[in-house]
Protein backbone atom coordinates (compact mmCIF):
# COMPACT_ATOMS: atom_id res chain seq x y z
CA UNK A 1 0.00 0.00 0.00
CA UNK A 2 1.47 3.32 -1.02
CA UNK A 3 1.48 6.35 1.26
CA UNK A 4 -1.12 8.06 -0.95
CA UNK A 5 -3.38 4.98 -0.82
CA UNK A 6 -3.03 4.86 2.97
CA UNK A 7 -3.89 8.55 3.32
CA UNK A 8 -6.95 8.08 1.10
CA UNK A 9 -8.05 5.08 3.19
CA UNK A 10 -7.60 6.99 6.46
CA UNK A 11 -9.67 9.88 5.10
CA UNK A 12 -12.38 7.47 3.94
CA UNK A 13 -12.51 5.57 7.25
CA UNK A 14 -13.22 8.83 9.10
CA UNK A 15 -16.38 9.58 7.13
CA UNK A 16 -17.55 6.61 5.03
CA UNK A 17 -18.97 3.48 6.63
CA UNK A 18 -17.27 0.29 5.46
CA UNK A 19 -19.81 -1.38 3.24
CA UNK A 20 -20.53 -5.09 3.21
CA UNK A 21 -21.59 -5.89 -0.35
CA UNK A 22 -24.71 -8.03 -0.59
CA UNK A 23 -23.20 -10.29 -3.26
CA UNK A 24 -21.48 -13.03 -1.28
CA UNK A 25 -22.92 -11.85 2.05
CA UNK A 26 -23.79 -14.52 4.59
CA UNK A 27 -25.85 -13.55 7.63
CA UNK A 28 -24.76 -15.59 10.64
CA UNK A 29 -25.63 -15.71 14.32
CA UNK A 30 -22.54 -16.79 16.24
CA UNK A 31 -22.31 -16.10 19.96
CA UNK A 32 -19.46 -16.18 22.44
CA UNK A 33 -19.16 -19.98 22.67
CA UNK A 34 -18.69 -20.13 18.89
CA UNK A 35 -16.24 -17.22 18.96
CA UNK A 36 -14.13 -19.04 21.61
CA UNK A 37 -13.59 -21.79 19.01
CA UNK A 38 -11.97 -19.43 16.49
CA UNK A 39 -9.96 -16.85 18.50
CA UNK A 40 -7.88 -17.40 21.66
CA UNK A 41 -9.28 -14.53 23.78
CA UNK A 42 -11.22 -15.26 26.96
CA UNK A 43 -12.99 -13.19 29.62
CA UNK A 44 -12.34 -10.65 30.85
CA UNK A 45 -10.51 -9.81 27.61
CA UNK A 46 -12.89 -11.44 25.10
CA UNK A 47 -14.50 -8.38 23.54
CA UNK A 48 -16.48 -9.76 20.57
CA UNK A 49 -20.04 -10.59 21.66
CA UNK A 50 -21.43 -11.92 18.38
CA UNK A 51 -20.67 -12.34 14.69
CA UNK A 52 -23.55 -11.22 12.49
CA UNK A 53 -22.35 -10.99 8.88
CA UNK A 54 -19.48 -12.34 6.79
CA UNK A 55 -18.60 -11.74 3.17
CA UNK A 56 -15.74 -14.02 2.13
CA UNK A 57 -15.67 -12.71 -1.42
CA UNK A 58 -14.95 -9.15 -0.24
CA UNK A 59 -13.18 -10.22 3.00
CA UNK A 60 -15.45 -8.19 5.29
CA UNK A 61 -16.98 -9.08 8.65
CA UNK A 62 -19.46 -7.46 11.03
CA UNK A 63 -19.47 -8.27 14.74
CA UNK A 64 -20.94 -6.75 17.89
CA UNK A 65 -19.36 -5.92 21.22
CA UNK A 66 -21.51 -5.07 24.24
CA UNK A 67 -19.94 -2.57 26.62
CA UNK A 68 -20.95 -3.85 30.06
CA UNK A 69 -21.64 -1.00 32.51
CA UNK A 70 -20.29 -3.26 35.28
CA UNK A 71 -16.85 -3.46 33.63
CA UNK A 72 -14.37 -2.40 36.34
CA UNK A 73 -12.47 -0.31 33.79
CA UNK A 74 -15.10 2.41 34.24
CA UNK A 75 -14.17 2.88 37.91
CA UNK A 76 -11.04 4.69 36.80
CA UNK A 77 -11.83 5.83 33.25
CA UNK A 78 -13.30 8.29 34.27
CA UNK A 79 -15.06 8.53 37.66
CA UNK A 80 -18.32 10.40 37.22
CA UNK A 81 -17.96 10.47 33.41
CA UNK A 82 -17.21 6.91 32.26
CA UNK A 83 -15.79 6.52 28.76
CA UNK A 84 -14.67 3.25 27.18
CA UNK A 85 -10.92 3.52 26.52
CA UNK A 86 -9.80 3.90 22.93
CA UNK A 87 -7.21 1.16 23.34
CA UNK A 88 -10.03 -1.26 24.17
CA UNK A 89 -11.86 -0.20 21.00
CA UNK A 90 -8.69 -0.94 19.02
CA UNK A 91 -8.44 -4.34 20.69
CA UNK A 92 -12.08 -5.12 19.86
CA UNK A 93 -11.40 -4.21 16.22
CA UNK A 94 -8.38 -6.51 16.28
CA UNK A 95 -10.38 -9.40 17.72
CA UNK A 96 -13.00 -8.88 15.01
CA UNK A 97 -10.15 -8.99 12.49
CA UNK A 98 -8.99 -12.34 13.89
CA UNK A 99 -12.53 -13.67 13.42
CA UNK A 100 -12.36 -12.55 9.79
CA UNK A 101 -8.94 -14.18 9.42
CA UNK A 102 -10.42 -17.49 10.65
CA UNK A 103 -13.13 -17.42 7.98
CA UNK A 104 -10.72 -16.31 5.25
CA UNK A 105 -8.02 -18.85 6.09
CA UNK A 106 -10.53 -21.70 6.24
CA UNK A 107 -12.56 -20.44 3.25
CA UNK A 108 -15.81 -21.01 5.10
CA UNK A 109 -18.49 -19.12 7.01
CA UNK A 110 -19.03 -22.09 9.32
CA UNK A 111 -17.68 -22.61 12.80
CA UNK A 112 -17.33 -26.27 13.68
CA UNK A 113 -16.83 -27.92 17.05
CA UNK A 114 -13.28 -28.89 16.10
CA UNK A 115 -12.30 -25.44 14.77
CA UNK A 116 -8.84 -24.19 15.74
CA UNK A 117 -8.42 -20.61 16.98
CA UNK A 118 -6.46 -18.21 14.77
CA UNK A 119 -3.44 -16.85 16.57
CA UNK A 120 -2.36 -13.33 15.75
CA UNK A 121 -0.35 -10.61 17.41
CA UNK A 122 -0.60 -6.88 16.73
CA UNK A 123 2.56 -5.60 15.14
CA UNK A 124 1.41 -2.12 14.29
CA UNK A 125 -1.46 0.28 14.54
CA UNK A 126 -0.96 2.37 11.41
CA UNK A 127 -3.66 4.88 12.19
CA UNK A 128 -6.52 5.29 14.62
CA UNK A 129 -9.00 8.07 15.12
CA UNK A 130 -11.84 8.65 17.57
CA UNK A 131 -14.90 10.62 16.50
CA UNK A 132 -17.17 10.13 19.53
CA UNK A 133 -17.01 8.65 23.01
CA UNK A 134 -18.23 5.11 23.75
CA UNK A 135 -20.05 4.84 27.08
CA UNK A 136 -21.27 2.02 29.35
CA UNK A 137 -24.21 0.10 27.91
CA UNK A 138 -23.36 0.84 24.27
CA UNK A 139 -23.43 -2.00 21.76
CA UNK A 140 -20.73 -1.53 19.18
CA UNK A 141 -21.04 -2.74 15.62
CA UNK A 142 -17.53 -3.42 14.36
CA UNK A 143 -16.77 -3.81 10.69
CA UNK A 144 -13.42 -5.04 9.44
CA UNK A 145 -12.16 -5.36 5.89
CA UNK A 146 -9.01 -7.24 4.98
CA UNK A 147 -6.61 -5.20 2.86
CA UNK A 148 -3.82 -7.80 2.63
CA UNK A 149 -3.59 -11.25 4.17
CA UNK A 150 -1.27 -14.23 3.84
CA UNK A 151 0.17 -16.92 6.12
CA UNK A 152 2.56 -14.42 7.71
CA UNK A 153 0.71 -11.13 8.19
CA UNK A 154 -2.55 -9.32 7.72
CA UNK A 155 -3.45 -5.69 7.18
CA UNK A 156 -7.02 -4.57 7.86
CA UNK A 157 -9.19 -1.49 8.05
CA UNK A 158 -11.78 -1.33 10.81
CA UNK A 159 -14.54 0.85 12.21
CA UNK A 160 -16.56 0.99 15.39
CA UNK A 161 -20.14 2.07 14.70
CA UNK A 162 -23.06 2.88 16.94
CA UNK A 163 -26.45 3.51 15.32
CA UNK A 164 -24.74 3.66 11.93
CA UNK A 165 -22.37 6.46 13.02
CA UNK A 166 -18.57 6.08 13.00
CA UNK A 167 -17.19 6.33 16.54
CA UNK A 168 -13.64 5.16 15.82
CA UNK A 169 -11.58 3.75 12.99
CA UNK A 170 -8.22 2.11 12.54
CA UNK A 171 -5.77 0.45 10.18
CA UNK A 172 -4.22 -2.53 11.94
CA UNK A 173 -1.41 -4.94 11.14
CA UNK A 174 -1.20 -8.42 12.62
CA UNK A 175 1.46 -11.13 12.57
CA UNK A 176 0.40 -14.78 12.45
CA UNK A 177 2.97 -16.80 14.48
Amino acid sequence: MTLDEKEALIHSLKRDILEIPTEGLVKVNYGTEDIYKIIPHRPPFALVTSITRVNLKEAVIEVTSYIDPADPIFAGHFPGHPVYPGVMQIEAMGQAGLCLAYFNKNNTTEIKDHSEPVKGLFTRVHNTGFNKGVVPGDTLTIRVKSIEDDDFMGLMSAQVLINNEIYSHSILEVYYP
